[in-house]
């Protein structure tokens, strides 16, 4: 240590203020990490009594054709889903240019051509 030196009380202070904001900086996202760790054990419990009431022993892997199936079912729903989306849209479109009488005039824009 430098015998010429010179501390003050700020200088510790300010060393603790920056720790102790440290420390409920971790404090708080320790606190957040067992929260969602609680939630995630009681998820994981209600999955294993619904399996258990349904009398569902082996899961299921990547490779069992049932999962493969499933998987491709919610690909074709997402499919669907935004291909029906689309539909709505466009009938939307052709009801808005219907109302303005321009159904049939070839006109897909607002502006004149």
């Amino acid at each position: 240590m430098d015998p010429f030196l010179n501390l003050a009380p700020s200088d510790f202070a300010v060393d603790i203020a920056g720790q102790i904001m440290k420390n409920s900086k971790h404090e708080a996202i320790n606190r957040e990490l067992r929260l969602i760790s609680g939630r995630l054990e009681r998820a994981a419990r209600v999955v294993d009594d619904i399996e258990r009431l349904l009398g569902i022993t082996p899961r299921w892997q990547r490779s069992d054709a049932d999962y493969q199936k499933t998987l491709q079912y919610i690909s074709n729903k997402k499919f669907v889903r935004v291909v029906e989306e689309l539909q709505g849209l466009v009938v939307s479109r052709l009801m808005e240019l219907d109302r303005a009488n321009l159904a049939g005039s070839g006109m897909c824009n607002d502006s004149p051509m």
